[in-house]
């Protein structure tokens, strides 16, 4: 399968993609109950978020996966894994396609350093601020051979000064630098 890297606009491939509130497009939520278990993993639903809860690991960290269900349509644990496994196995591509979008941020890091904005011990490379950065959640809004799903990307430590960068990608694998949020 060939990835493509937006970083602007829409596939015209899928459903529109619309970031409202961690709405992944205007398409009505199924109902599910609120524990279910995808490997073994149990996905509680979360009424204050609106989402099923677990987590897996992602980039060799244990992370949130939230679930919103859209369909019922496929093997619901194939597709959630299926996904997961994506933003694993293209953590290069991921990273690429934020440093693309944002190519001035590894200056704009430094010169929080120099002028004293965020602690260092000095400036920062590119190897270092990529070793930095990790995935916080992905919200994957199930929907049969339409998922698509968000990544929110954050710092340790926190050159992103408390912010996370959400990364969209659609269910041909485009991905949209959906830029800073939080």
């Amino acid at each position: 399968m060939k990835n493509a890297i937006e970083t602007g606009g829409h596939s015209n491939t899928c459903k529109v993609m619309e970031v409202y509130m961690g709405l992944f497009s205007k398409k009505k939520r199924v109902e599910m109950p609120d524990k279910i278990i995808l490997g073994n993993t149990e996905f509680v639903f979360d009424r204050k978020l609106g989402f099923h809860v677990g987590e897996w690991t992602v980039w060799d960290r244990k992370t949130k996966i939230l679930l919103e269900f859209q369909s019922t349509e496929g093997n619901i644990g194939d597709i959630v894994l299926e996904k997961v496994n994506w933003v694993n196995d293209h953590k290069d591509t991921i990273i690429r396609a934020f440093l693309d979008e944002n190519d001035d941020c590894i200056d704009v890091v430094n010169e929080m350093i120099e002028d004293g904005t965020l602690e260092a011990d000095g400036k920062i490379s590119e190897d270092e601020f990529v070793k930095a950065l990790f995935v916080n959640n992905v919200t994957i809004f199930v929907n049969g051979s339409e998922t698509g799903f968000y990544i929110d990307l954050d710092a340790e430590p926190d050159y992103f000064m408390g912010h996370l960068v959400c990364i969209e990608v659609d269910c041909k694998y485009k991905i949209v630098v959906g830029g800073f949020n939080g």
